[in-house]
């Protein structure tokens, strides 16, 4: 079911998704297919996602890749990552 989330929580949902596939530095994943995926539990999901995740890039917690094809987690946030998942999603990864 889709969800409607406010900025902070829609980071820490793209964090999440990227964190539990284990996508980090050198192993990243395809943007387009990412927002396809996160697409089934974000409402207005390419103009908010693509706005967030810039976001996330401009604070150097996603490394994006190969000309913005693929992004990844950036491993020095690690523990800035889990912080903010903890804080917004309510669990601890």
């Amino acid at each position: 079911m889709k969800h409607d989330f406010t900025d902070s929580e829609l980071q820490a949902q793209i964090l999440w998704s990227l964190y539990q596939h284990g996508k980090w530095s050198e192993i990243y994943t395809n943007y387009d297919t990412f927002k396809r995926r996160l697409s089934v539990v974000v409402k207005n999901n390419g103009k908010n996602t693509e706005k967030q995740v810039k976001a996330l890039v401009k604070m150097r917690i996603i490394l994006p890749r190969k000309n913005w094809d693929t992004i990844s987690l950036n491993p020095y946030y690690k523990n800035t990552i889990k912080q903010m998942i903890k804080d917004n999603l309510g669990f601890e990864p």
